[in-house]
């Protein structure tokens, strides 16, 4: 069981897939105001991308991941960070190095053992919903939000025979 910070008894009907990602751009002399590079999250996909320019501003690193619930906007998402920092190389005269990593696909949940954690929640007394997730899970393993509720939940996780908190 994956313990995230979502909101107390939402279950996870999917979980997001991660890509590792890292750039650098580098200029033979430091380039009038460089700028972000990165383009906005949308709602089909976000990214915790940081840009890190060196002291001589000659050489910028990227490095983060993407995440999204599904395979399409994982894609998608690659593919929007992908353009705008090669545009950004194109249009600064930047030396570009790319370089990016699935580390998990997006998985549905496993509707059997979903469904008996939903009704074993729901007869211990707590509200249960569904939604996707943007913590990415291990294969074979629920995802559970527990904020604002936190003890009472991994209370009846430790308890319990078949649910054990992560």
């Amino acid at each position: 069981m994956l313990v995230t910070g979502d909101a107390a008894g939402t279950l996870a009907t999917r979980t997001a897939g991660l890509i590792r990602f890292h750039a650098t751009l580098e200029w033979d002399e430091a380039p009038a105001g460089p700028g972000s590079c990165l383009p906005a999250p949308e709602p089909f996909f976000k990214h915790d991308l940081e840009e890190v320019l060196d002291p001589a501003g000659t050489l910028l690193r990227i490095t983060g991941t993407i995440l999204a619930p599904t395979d399409r906007g994982l894609g998608a998402g690659l593919e929007r960070v992908m353009r705008s920092v090669s545009n950004a190389a194109t249009l600064s005269g930047a030396v570009l190095e790319m370089r990016s990593f699935k580390e998990r696909r997006p998985r549905p949940a496993p509707p059997g053992p979903l469904q008996a954690l939903a009704l074993d929640l729901w007869r211990a007394g707590f509200s249960v919903r569904f939604s996707p997730c943007w913590t990415p899970a291990p294969s074979n393993v629920l995802a559970l939000g527990v904020h604002g509720d936190e003890e009472a939940l991994l209370g009846f996780l430790r308890e319990s025979a078949l649910w054990e908190p992560s």
